[in-house]
């Protein structure tokens, strides 16, 4: 049980280290907005990179977002009766649930994808609308997705054995 709890401790630190510094990225997303508007506007000229950064950025800020959401329980999810359960069975729920589905899906989406992310970052491919480079960056963010999505499911999946496996006492709190 010491494991298990190491296990999760473990990923929830590292999910909390990598999800606290995204949220700078929220900042940077600003301010390439905040320089995208007058530029077009003003100068009549967009930057077409500056755009392409904003993709790359925008989209890593919700790649790192989704599994610090699940490590605090904030994701989506259909909380009329789950609040209601006992402890045990939420945890059996999201045992169930990340068993069933999420780690299912995640095997799927990483094994289809594997082979596109590789071939783009070998490639350094472009943006396709605009010809500069980077676009491989967020293809590279999907791999990385499904790694620390995959890593915050075994994390669930510990805590939930815990919950399941502890004196009845315990459990309830």
């Amino acid at each position: 049980m010491g494991a298990l709890r190491r296990l999760a401790g473990g990923i929830d630190a590292l999910t909390d280290f990598v999800g606290r510094w995204s949220a700078w990225l929220c900042l940077g997303i600003v301010a390439l907005l905040f320089l995208q508007i007058p530029l077009r506007e003003i100068v009549h000229s967009g930057h077409i990179v500056a755009n392409d950064i904003g993709q790359i950025v925008h989209s890593a800020f919700f790649i790192v977002g989704i599994p610090f959401a699940m490590r605090y329980d904030a994701h989506v999810r259909v909380d009329i009766f789950f609040n209601r359960f006992s402890a045990r069975t939420r945890a059996a729920i999201d045992l169930g649930g990340t068993l069933l589905f999420l780690l299912p899906w995640l095997v799927l989406l990483g094994w289809y994808a594997l082979p596109i992310v590789l071939n783009s970052v070998k490639e350094l491919e472009e943006f396709p609308e605009t010809y500069t480079p980077g676009y491989f960056i967020i293809k590279l963010e999907l791999a990385v997705f499904v790694g620390l999505v995959g890593l915050q499911a075994l994390a669930t999946i510990a805590r939930s054995t815990l919950v399941m496996l502890a004196p009845a006492a315990r459990r309830e709190t």
